[in-house]
Parts: C-alpha cells; structure tokens; sequence
C-alpha cells in the first residue's frame, strides 16, 4: 500500500538519487536545491513497503500578497510510474498547503503532456509571458549602470506590477547559481538584474527586474550581444506590444479567483 508523508531529514540522500535518476540534471545543480531551498520549500514523498518510490516540492512565494507556492520536482522512481502514485501525490501536497494557507499553486509543465496531465488535476493554462526580439540599436542611448547589489525585492515589485509570482531573495540567488551550473549568466547593477545565456553574440534574456527601464537598458548594454531575446510582462515597455503565450499553470486552492494572466518568472522544472 503507498503512503503519503512530508518528508524529514534522513531522506535527503534518497530525495536526492530520486531526483538524479528522473531528471536529466547535473549533480552540481542538484545539490544545491538541497543544501538552499529546503528552508522555504515543503517535500512531500510517497512510501511503499517501507521504501520512497515518489517525490513532489513546494517552494514558497506569494501572488498578489497571497500565499502561494511553485510546484516543481515532481518525481516518480520509473518501475512505479503509471499507478496514479504521483497524482496522489499531489493532491495530498496541494490539501497540506491549502491547511497551510496557501491560496494558489502554481507550476510550469516540461511539455505538452504534462499540461494535459496537470489539467486533470484541476491546474488551468492561466499563467503566460510576453516574448520579443531586439536588436542592440532597439536599446538606444545608454550609459554605465551603477554598480552595486540590486535590492531585488524592490525591484521585483516596481518593474513587473501585478499578478507575478514574487520570490523571496535567497530563492532569486539560488536561481542564479542554480542556471550558472548550466552556463547562464546574471548580470546586475545597484538598479537592475537580469538572468542570460549567450551564443553568437545572441543574449536570450530568461528574468530581468529594474527600477526604470533605462536601467535594464544600461545594464542588457554591458553583454557583448547583437541581439537580445528578451522574455517578461507587458508591464516591461520594451515587450509591450509582444504576442503572449502560455508559460505554466495555476490552481486556485480555495474559492479565491485566480489572476486572469500571471507572470511565474524563474522557474524550475
């Protein structure tokens, strides 16, 4: 019979196996969403015969003042997959946090079948993103940004508005260090941030908070890049007018309405 629990220290070592033996993730990386994130992230796992056969995280943040949490890391050992383990899973998780107080989970589906698994769930296709391509002239005049250590609290609340997931700072540096493990770059100024990959003189920019746009600007200006792919909100001016697409999933955990249209902003699949 499967057993469904939080999970406790002593299983960290097998947390750890679980996650490397599911996902196609250097051990770098993993190791460093154990050793940061489990002081503001829940794990749940399920049991058989005295073993852990699944695994399930929910790292906190908030959505409009709102308690919340990201759904990530979702991982069933292969030989006890297809037995409704995880969805069980789930749904114990998600009942855990309702009595937490969380009111909306929300989670970034890898592909097109776990959008469809995740909708069964009750998970709805209201999270999206804005995505535009532009060219280092489309920057305009810029000057140096001031250095310094961006307080990314502030910015978070000033540059992306409403209806985003807002992540507390050490999750935002564990981000950072977690893609660094993958080649991603993060740049930042005392005004601005913004999370990279380059290749051939093509910066796609995944996360980027400012106080100003000038900001961001000045700072997308120091990366030795031609073109800029640059991924956010309509509340960015530069991605005003770019075509929105879905990028993840929410589910409301109580009767509250859900925001028509939420920013996740750094995720983890």
């Amino acid at each position: 019979m499967v057993s469904f629990s939080k999970t406790d220290n002593k299983d960290l070592p097998v947390l750890k196996a679980l996650w490397l033996d599911c996902f196609d993730e250097e051990e770098k990386a993993a190791d460093l969403f154990f050793e940061r994130t489990m002081s503001f992230t829940h794990a749940y796992k399920a049991e058989e015969n005295g073993e852990l056969i699944a695994a399930v995280y929910l790292v906190d943040c908030t959505l409009n003042g709102r308690p919340a949490h990201y759904l990530c890391g979702a991982a069933t050992r292969p030989d006890c997959r297809k037995r409704g383990v995880m969805s069980g899973l789930i749904e114990f998780a998600l009942g855990d946090a309702k009595n937490r107080g969380d009111v909306f989970s929300v989670l970034f589906p890898a592909d097109e079948g776990l959008y469809r698994f995740y909708s069964k769930l009750g998970y709805l296709a209201k999270c999206t993103a804005r995505t535009r391509r532009l060219t280092r002239g489309d920057l305009g005049q810029t000057q140096k940004p001031d250095p310094g250590t961006p307080d990314t609290d502030a910015l978070q609340i000033e540059s992306l508005k409403n209806n985003f997931l807002f992540w507390n700072k050490d999750f935002i540096s564990f981000a950072a260090s977690y893609y660094g493990v993958y080649g991603v770059k993060t740049v930042c100024s005392k005004n601005a941030l913004a999370i990279y990959s380059l290749e051939k003189r093509t910066a796609t920019v995944y996360y980027s908070i400012y106080n100003d746009i000038k900001e961001l600007k000045n700072l997308l200006s120091t990366i030795e890049a031609d073109t800029y792919i640059i991924t956010g909100t309509g509340a960015n001016p530069l991605l005003a007018d770019a075509k929105r697409e879905i990028c993840g999933m929410l589910r409301p955990l109580t009767n509250e309405e859900p925001p028509g249209e939420v920013f996740i902003g750094i995720t983890l699949n």
